[in-house]
């Protein structure tokens, strides 16, 4: 584990959930996310403390358990105030609705697990579109699409932008990585296309200075998917003959609880092409069938 170095005020940390620092005042940092448990938070915190840091903040780019799991550590271990955006922090204080959520239900005993469900904890709230934080000011980044209300943050010439961008390496490794979104999430990625900063770091994206490419490449993968799923509902099908197809055309088998997170991931392309007109739906003797508008 490292401490990398962006600007005079950035760093982060890479690792399976990149963490970025910000420095602030008298040694104390911000974090962007805290990793995905409390034995991760644990090495970070050690790392840190051998700088002399002080834990002081943590932002959250949104609520997903990868980047909150150490959220509970940081609070019990530092007293550090969590930052969340309104539709992410009742999620992060109450984990319990992204395993309801991606069930549509009361979450069975194999979906209450570490990568769908953190450690509580209590956040605070923030609207505005900056921080002011110590001596910095730290514009917020409106990035939704992957999450329901996923922010990043912008300071000292570095953008943390959350899940809202994936390196090619991830997309090939995950060829249908989890998207609450589709549509709002194409208009994000148009939003980074713009965005001038100096260095950039995501959560799965190591630092770049340049997104350019990136953001084409994320942009292809998506409408390929939204293709896809157009093409395929020509034909009527079935809510899970959809899940079925759409997963196959993937090259993804998934059993237990990660059937139902790339479940999820697949009605939310099916919600995104109703709300636009693309397709509809019918229930016909209580069947959910899909087709083309």
């Amino acid at each position: 584990m490292e401490l990398v170095r962006l600007s005079d005020r950035t760093y982060y940390i890479p690792g399976h959930v990149n963490v970025g620092v910000i420095t602030l005042e008298k040694s104390r940092v911000a974090l962007v996310d805290s990793g995905i448990d409390s034995n991760y938070a644990r090495k970070i915190y050690e790392l840190l403390s051998d700088y002399r840091y002080k834990i002081a903040y943590i932002l959250n780019t949104h609520s997903h358990a990868d980047h909150v799991g150490g959220n509970n550590f940081f609070q019990k271990e530092t007293g550090c105030k969590v930052l969340a955006s309104p539709l992410e922090a009742p999620i992060i204080k109450y984990p319990i609705i992204q395993a309801a959520m991606i069930f549509s239900g009361a979450p069975t005993d194999d979906l209450m697990n570490r990568f769908l469900v953190a450690e509580p904890s209590e956040p605070d709230i923030f609207t505005e579109n900056q921080l002011n934080l110590d001596d910095l000011t730290i514009d917020v980044l409106d990035l939704p699409g992957h999450s329901i209300n996923q922010k990043g943050f912008m300071v000292d010439g570095t953008a943390f932008v959350g899940d809202a961008l994936f390196s090619d390496q991830f997309l090939k490794r995950h060829l249908f990585p989890f998207n609450y979104d589709p549509i709002v999430h194409l208009k994000t990625l148009d939003s980074l296309k713009t965005l001038s900063a100096k260095c950039f770091v995501g959560g799965h994206l190591p630092h770049t200075n340049n997104i350019s490419a990136l953001a084409i490449n994320n942009t292809i993968h998506v409408n390929n998917a939204i293709s896809y799923m157009t093409r395929l509902l020509k034909v009527p099908q079935s809510q899970e003959r959809v899940v079925k197809s759409f997963l196959g055309h993937f090259g993804q088998k998934k059993t237990g609880w990660q059937y139902f997170l790339f479940r999820a991931t697949v009605n939310g392309y099916l919600s995104a092409l109703y709300r636009q007109g693309t397709i509809k739906y019918k229930v016909l003797d209580n069947l959910v069938v899909w087709y083309a508008a």
